[in-house]
């Protein structure tokens, strides 16, 4: 078990896509940061690291289907890799062990859209 929770997850990203009629298949990338902390008590012992913020990348990708003239609905993956959180453990014996955790996340994401439209030019009538 990884003894790091992240309690804030963040990403700002770019995506570049292909369209085809209202569907939309895309893939997306970027910067992403993480809130990690560690959990003590972990397995009779304890964890020493000073957690917080980490900055890391994501990559994913998804669908996006225009299914109303002003909505669309979704569904994403992401990867988050925060690289290798390091910390050292003391057991119940007092044992001073230095490890190694990977600090990565899955995301399934799905989401509604509405389009307000605002900038379209429209016709009027008389």
């Amino acid at each position: 078990d990884n003894p790091f929770v992240n309690r804030g997850l963040g990403s700002v990203t770019g995506r570049l896509g292909y369209t085809w009629g209202p569907a939309l298949v895309y893939v997306k990338g970027g910067y992403a940061w993480a809130d990690s902390r560690l959990t003590n008590g972990f397995g009779g012992g304890t964890f020493t690291n000073n957690g917080g913020g980490r900055d890391g990348y994501t990559v994913g990708g998804g669908l996006e289907y225009l299914f109303a003239q002003n909505w669309s609905g979704k569904v994403e993956y992401q990867y988050y890799d925060f690289g290798t959180r390091n910390a050292l453990f003391t057991s119940a014996a007092g044992v001073v062990t230095a490890v190694g955790f990977r600090n990565d996340e899955h995301t399934i994401k799905a989401g509604l859209n509405y389009r307000f439209n605002w900038g379209a030019a429209s016709a009027s009538r008389y």
